[in-house]
């Protein structure tokens, strides 16, 4: 294990320790999440825009089937698993699932029009459980996505593995929210599950059109990458990095509930 994430174990770990004990312990959740528009090169997208699913590239094409040529292909981006319901402890640590958002990457021909930019809103709604109460305050917060469907030819000018990869960059709203019920102030703090979501070189921020710093990832022709989104609740707040660094603190939360299985399994 790397000192890096040794070090966001020990950090997550140290955020769970001096917790007070919340009002609620239990909520229950139900979060959607949705594409609200997308913008495109050209007039030549044959766009597919809905709540789920931003597509373009050949008329009929199937952005999911990897085998088609250039001529008949598409490219999307489709969030699945919202709505998403379930429950949500407080203080646990353990981030309840939201969403999953995956480019599927095919190689299109020049002459079609492609994806620049895309919006996404989330939406959460919380009511304890343990103990029972109304429910809290809505909660909305915005995503915003910089999207560059890379030329198949060299130079690619940035770190690729194909030739070359597209580029998908998030800019997130609210990293952390927080609100008050019945008397006690909560945090609410978003995080990314897979480890897909990293923060990218200045040569790949570059390409994209952002600054350097920039949250993304990179998609080799003909693969699917997938993003996978939670979130936390606290009665403090949690040190979630910047968004250059949110990628990471997922990876080291999931490593802190892989230790605590593997300790559960010892006793």
């Amino acid at each position: 294990m790397n000192k890096l994430t040794k070090g966001m174990l020990a950090g997550a770990a140290l955020l769970v320790a001096p917790f007070t004990q919340a009002a609620v312990i239990e909520w229950t959740y139900n979060v959607t999440t949705e594409w609200t528009g997308a913008t495109f090169s050209g007039g030549n997208a044959n766009e597919i825009v809905n709540d789920s699913l931003i597509s373009w590239g050949a008329a009929g094409g199937d952005h999911t089937d990897t085998s088609q040529n250039a001529q008949n292909s598409r490219s999307g981006l489709e969030i699945s698993d919202s709505p998403a319901a379930g429950n949500v402890f407080t203080n646990n640590m353990m981030p309840a699932p939201t969403n999953t958002i995956t480019h599927y990457n095919n190689t299109l021909s020049a002459s079609f029009s492609t994806l620049l930019t895309a919006g996404v809103l989330t939406t959460l709604d919380l009511t304890p459980t343990d103990p029972a109460g109304p429910a809290a305050p809505t909660f909305m917060t915005n995503f915003f996505v910089d999207f560059i469907e890379t030329p198949n030819t060299t130079p690619c000018n940035f770190p690729s593995a194909t030739v070359c990869d597209d580029i998908f960059v998030i800019q997130f709203g609210a990293l952390n929210s927080e609100f008050v019920y019945d008397g006690v102030t909560y945090f609410l703090s978003i995080v990314e599950l897979s480890g897909n979501l990293t923060p990218l070189d200045n040569a790949t921020c570059a390409r994209a059109g952002v600054a350097n710093g920039c949250l993304g990832f990179t998609t080799p022709e003909s693969t699917l990458t997938p993003a996978q989104f939670g979130f936390l609740i606290t009665t403090r707040p949690v040190n979630v990095p910047e968004p250059a660094m949110l990628g990471l603190f997922g990876l080291g939360l999931l490593g802190l509930r892989a230790f605590g299985r593997r300790r559960s399994v010892k006793k």
